[in-house]
């Protein structure tokens, strides 16, 4: 009897095992096709969703185009009219002139005062220009004007004016800087520099002369010794 109830108990597992081993082949089956479905299902609107994405955004490349474009034509003329209109508002280069000492020539005594004579070493434009040792401005405005003198006279006060006067005009000439320096007796070598801005009127003449300094002696190196004026406006 006990075999028997064993010989069941066998046939039982084995058909349990039988219905189970089919299950899983059945839900096995389910789940490959429901995976495929999800799948198509997930390809399909994606594929449909790019195509869609970029039609749309080729379609808006399209359109933005002809505004872009247009944009740009917009902005390189745009700049062109600034150009053409900071290059019509642009003056003329400042001029300057600079004169060196002649070395070709010696200091010129004229009564109580010396007088450098000068050739030209730096000139830009045509506003200022030299005649006859001094400097001319051709234009009324503001200038800076500049000089220097190297000195070898030891022992003494040294100095120079720059001066000016209009010729169309009667009047005494108006001093425009003064330059004052004590040299020293070892070496008897000294610059004098000055510099200053100051208004000046179309045709008037500068120059620059040494007052009651006979005996004076005078370096001609051109990066000694010179006198220049600069157009500011």
């Amino acid at each position: 009897m006990l075999y028997n109830a064993l010989l069941s108990l066998t046939a039982l597992v084995f058909c349990l095992s039988l219905f189970l081993l089919r299950r899983a082949s059945v839900l096995e089956n389910d789940f490959r096709n429901l995976q495929g479905d999800v799948i198509l299902q997930l390809n399909q609107p994606r594929s449909e969703g790019v195509n869609g994405k970029v039609a749309k955004m080729s379609k808006t490349r399209e359109d933005m185009k002809p505004s872009v474009f247009e944009k740009a034509q917009g902005f390189v003329k745009l700049s062109s009219r600034r150009v053409k209109r900071e290059q019509s508002s642009c003056r003329a280069p400042t001029s300057f002139l600079q004169l060196r000492a002649n070395t070709n020539k010696q200091p010129d005594l004229k009564g109580n005062i010396t007088v450098i004579p000068w050739t030209v070493s730096l000139q830009q434009g045509n506003t200022i220009s030299l005649k006859e040792n001094r400097i001319v401005v051709q234009e009324d405005g503001y200038y800076l004007v500049f000089g220097q003198v190297l000195f070898e006279s030891p022992s003494t006060v040294m100095g120079y004016i720059i001066q000016s006067w209009e010729p169309t005009k009667a009047g005494p000439k108006r001093e425009l800087l003064c330059c004052l320096q004590e040299m020293p007796d070892e070496p008897p070598a000294n610059t004098c520099y000055t510099a200053g801005t100051v208004r000046l009127s179309q045709n008037e003449e500068l120059e620059l002369v040494i007052p009651d300094r006979p005996s004076i002696l005078i370096s001609m190196d051109s990066e000694s010794t010179f006198f220049g004026v600069i157009q500011l406006n």
